[in-house]
């Protein structure tokens, strides 16, 4: 009976084969969870105003040193998780280096009723839950952007509160009259007139913002 001469192969390749599998599948695992930090769904806790009301977060749990926060504000009628995707932030945020937050509204609608309203407190609760819980942020670093009505929740928030939280402000999309901050000195701004916000956009409003921050005490 004539020999089989893949067992002969086999016999003397065999250790080769095995070492060569367990590099495939520590590449695969590797690649697969080397993506960077992933965007989450989380509720604020009970201890903060704003209890029990969601938002998406990606931040790294343990960076080296603290890092900044940017907070972006969807449109109304709209949600979080569509301006995540769409906007890229969170893959910029990975290279660059910094957290990101996407607070939500209520049943899609923001309520702009001045700067200590709920919704800008709920916007002041997101930068202290993100900062204590969820990651080490720089609280000299903290952005925040918005899209159409999010845009001018954002320039009122900035304006509350006992000292600035936030270090610059972006404003994104094309307004038939463009919104005005209640205090213009309070933080820089830089405007975008796009009606989709998209990495480029993204991009652009980290390039603006990342030079300002807060004075140290």
């Amino acid at each position: 009976m004539a020999s089989n001469p893949l067992a002969g192969w086999w016999g003397k390749n065999k250790r080769t084969v095995y070492i060569v599998a367990a590099v495939i599948v520590v590449l695969y695992l590797f690649i697969g969870n080397n993506g960077g930090t992933k965007t989450k769904r989380v509720t604020m806790p009970k201890e903060y105003g704003s209890a029990g009301r969601e938002l998406l977060v990606h931040a790294p749990g343990h960076p080296k040193n603290p890092i900044p926060l940017v907070l972006i504000l969807h449109d109304d009628n709209a949600a979080a998780k569509n301006l995540d995707h769409d906007s890229g932030a969170g893959s910029v945020a990975n290279s660059e280096d910094f957290a990101v937050a996407y607070p939500e509204a209520v049943g899609g609608l923001w309520r702009i009723d001045g700067p200590d309203s709920p919704d800008a407190q709920y916007i002041r609760d997101v930068v202290s839950f993100v900062a204590g819980r969820k990651s080490k942020i720089d609280l000299n670093q903290v952005y925040i952007w918005g899209v159409g009505e999010g845009a001018r929740l954002a320039q009122t928030t900035v304006c509350g509160g006992a000292k600035p939280v936030f270090a610059a402000v972006g404003v994104v999309g094309q307004f038939t009259q463009e919104p005005q901050s209640p205090c213009p000195a309070r933080a820089p701004q830089e405007r975008v007139a796009e009606t989709k916000w998209n990495k480029k956009v993204s991009e652009a409003l980290w390039k603006a913002s990342e030079p300002h921050r807060l004075p140290t005490a």
